[in-house]
C-alpha cells in the first residue's frame, strides 16, 4: 500500500494528500500517519516537484477541512443523519452514547486526544458537532494538535527516507517468500490429496474373492473305531422277552 500512495503523491504532489485527508475525514479507513510519512518520504524523493515546507501547509490545511467535515454534519443534522447507511457505520450509537460520557467527564480535552487516536477522529468531532462545541474552542483545539503532528511525521518521512527504503525492500523480500512458500505448500497439499485419490480408486477397484457359506456344517473324518462304534449303534436291537417270575408257594405248579 505505501507504494501505491507513494506514486500517487509523486503524480500530484499536494492535490493528492488534500483529496487523502478530506476523504479521511468523510470516513476513509486510511491511516492519517501513513499518509504523512509517505508525503515526507516524497519531498525527499523527488525535491524538485514537492519541497516540504509547502507539503506540511498542504497537509495541515487539508486534515483542518477535513475534520471540520464531520464536525458540520453534527452540528447541522445532529443524530437523525445516523438515519444514512454508510454514516452509521462509522458512528454508531454505542460509539456516540460513549463519546458523550467522555465529553461530559474530560471536556474538550478528547478533542485533542483524538486528534492521536486513529479510528476515532470521525466520531469525536462528529460528537463534538452535536453538542454544539463552540467553533473557536474546536479550532484551536485541533489545530494544536495538527500543528504537533503534522511537522513531525513529514519531517520524519523526509529524513528516515533511506531506512524507509531498505524497510520497503525487506518486506518486499518477505512477501515474495511468503508466496512462494504458500504455493508450495498448497502445491503439496494437492499433491498429496491427488496420491490418496488413487490409492482409493485402487482399492475400490481391486476384485475380491467369492466365498461360499456351506450348507451343512462340515465334520472333520471320524477315526475306525469311532466309526464303528457308530455303526454298531446304528443296527436294530433284537426284541428281549420278558423273564418269568420267581416261584413263589402260591403259584408252584408241582404243589
Amino acid at each position: 500500500m505505501f507504494d501505491q500512495l507513494v506514486a500517487v503523491i509523486q503524480a500530484y504532489p499536494y492535490l493528492s494528500v488534500a483529496v487523502a485527508f478530506l476523504l479521511c475525514g468523510l470516513g476513509l479507513p486510511l491511516p492519517e500517519e501513513i499518509v504523512l510519512l509517505a508525503a515526507g518520504y516524497v519531498c525527499w524523493k523527488t525535491p524538485e516537484t514537492a519541497h516540504l515546507p509547502m507539503m506540511m501547509a498542504a497537509c495541515a490545511g487539508a486534515i483542518l477541512v477535513g475534520d471540520l467535515v464531520p464536525m458540520v454534519l453534527g452540528r447541522v443534522f445532529g443524530v437523525r443523519l445516523l438515519r444514512l447507511r454508510w454514516l452509521r457505520s462509522i458512528v454508531t450509537k454505542q460509539r456516540l452514547a460513549k463519546f458523550d460520557r467522555w465529553f461530559r467527564r474530560r471536556g474538550d480535552l478528547v478533542i485533542l486526544i483524538a486528534r492521536f487516536l486513529p479510528g476515532i477522529r470521525v466520531v469525536a468531532f462528529f460528537t463534538a458537532g452535536t453538542m454544539k462545541m463552540p467553533w473557536r474552542r474546536f479550532l484551536f483545539l485541533d489545530g494544536l494538535g495538527i500543528a504537533l503532528i503534522v511537522p513531525l511525521l513529514t519531517w520524519l518521512g523526509f529524513t528516515s527516507a533511506e531506512f524507509i527504503d531498505h524497510m520497503v525492500a525487506t518486506v518486499e523480500k518477505a512477501e515474495r517468500g511468503i508466496l512462494w512458500g504458500t504455493l508450495a505448500g498448497l502445491l503439496l497439499a494437492g499433491l498429496w490429496l491427488w496420491l490418496r485419490r488413487r490409492r482409493r480408486l485402487a482399492q475400490q477397484g481391486r476384485p475380491t474373492e467369492a466365498f461360499v457359506q456351506p450348507q451343512r456344517p462340515v465334520q472333520e473324518p471320524a477315526d475306525d473305531s469311532d466309526a464303528a462304534a457308530d455303526a454298531q449303534k446304528a443296527l436294530p436291537t433284537p426284541p428281549t422277552t420278558p423273564a418269568p417270575p420267581p416261584a413263589t408257594p402260591d403259584n408252584d405248579p408241582l404243589r
